[in-house]
């Protein structure tokens, strides 16, 4: 070995040291609420990147088949579990057989971006010619906007055009014709604001959906019956000076500290209100005895305290049955999995899509369901 390589060494194993424990530090961040530390959230946004830094450290050292190998792969074994959440293998070939004697839900997660209202074109006719194709049973959406009209005349406009015989609204308040649609093929028994304390533009609602017409005869039943939850925590809402530095990071371009302060400011005052979100969302969905879907924008990465509560005893559609790597944001920030569908046992995940070619700064989600209730159509 060279003097130079031996020399080039010295200096890259206090940073392999560095990166991974920095590694570490990001793969714990989901168990410290950002009310403790809303700093080490920050952190967490990085892990995909330390994760990768790692490996190629790993490639480094093992290329020299030098014995410092073992750091750079002990730091990636300890955070595989944390890396299965943005990546994910899965093989058709490992999925069992549907069954078709039992009752199927499909169902659509899509921020819609208030239909592109600050945008140059209005997509509310696009998005819904995207839904009919999906021919799903439950679509839910988030930052729905009603240009001309109440909010609740734009729900009616959505349940004509995808043919559905239910829905709920969720408006944020009378003044602003903004919310948040439950659609349904399903009837709703009943449905309920999750209110959060906050006076954001963020919500959460749910609908407790009747799968079978032997339990819409008994009101008090569990059998037979889903609730659906649709959730919008808080975003970091950029303004125009943030984006702008977004995109000088983006070009490499000098920085005022003064910009990326108010950056950083702005997102742990986010993390700091999404905190207090999730522990309300999260103590309705604990205390629900029902089978559940948990879906919507959770303005958050995998490894974070809103996805690691929130998702707490429920199965994640992406982990079960996803595939490669995947990314819901599309907008001029990092691309980031901040969208999911969550769900409960003894509900089956048989299929799980993304789509990225349609309108807004959101991927489409459809997952398809085994709800394990028989085939017995409501009347």
């Amino acid at each position: 070995m060279s003097v130079l390589v031996k020399l080039f060494n010295m200096v890259i194993f206090p940073v392999t040291l560095v990166i991974g424990i920095l590694l570490l530090i990001s793969g714990q961040t989901p168990n410290v609420s950002p009310l403790i530390s809303s700093d080490l959230p920050l952190l967490g946004l990085a892990f995909p990147v330390l994760f990768l830094i790692n490996f190629l450290l790993l490639l480094y050292w093992l290329i020299q088949l030098n014995w410092k190998t073992l750091f750079p792969a002990a730091f990636l074994f300890l955070n595989l579990g944390q890396a299965s959440l943005y990546f994910q293998w899965n093989s058709k070939l490992d999925f069992p057989a549907p069954d078709d004697a039992v009752q199927k839900v499909k169902v659509v997660n899509y921020n819609v971006g208030l239909f592109g209202h600050f945008s140059e074109s209005w997509t509310f006719d696009s998005v819904c010619e995207i839904l009919i194709q999906q021919d799903a049973d439950v679509i839910c959406l988030q930052e729905v906007y009603a240009k001309t009209g109440s909010l609740e005349a734009q729900m009616m406009r959505l349940k004509k055009a995808t043919n559905k015989k239910y829905a709920a609204v969720y408006k944020l308040n009378k003044k602003r014709q903004y919310g948040m649609v439950i659609l349904s093929d399903f009837k709703i028994d009943r449905w309920k604001r999750i209110k959060f304390k906050d006076q954001s533009g963020n919500m959460a609602m749910y609908a407790d959906l009747i799968l079978d017409s032997k339990a819409s005869k008994d009101e008090d039943s569990k059998e037979g019956k889903l609730r659906v939850y649709n959730v919008h925590l808080q975003s970091f809402r950029f303004n125009k000076t943030d984006y702008k530095t977004i995109e000088k990071v983006k070009n490499d371009s000098n920085l005022l500290e003064s910009e990326t302060d108010g950056l950083i400011q702005r997102m742990k005052m986010a993390y700091i209100k999404r905190a207090t979100q999730v522990e309300i969302l999260h103590k309705n969905i604990q205390d629900c005895q029902l089978n559940k879907i948990v879906v919507g924008d959770f303005n958050d990465v995998p490894v974070s305290y809103s996805y690691r509560t929130i998702s707490t005893g429920l199965n994640d559609a992406f982990i079960e049955r996803g595939n490669g790597l995947e990314t819901t944001y599309k907008g001029p920030f990092p691309s980031f999995r901040i969208d999911y569908v969550l769900y409960s046992d003894p509900l089956i995940c048989e299929q799980y899509e993304s789509f990225e070619e349609v309108p807004g700064d959101h991927k489409m989600i459809t997952v398809k369901f085994n709800s394990g209730v028989e085939l017995n159509p409501l009347p």
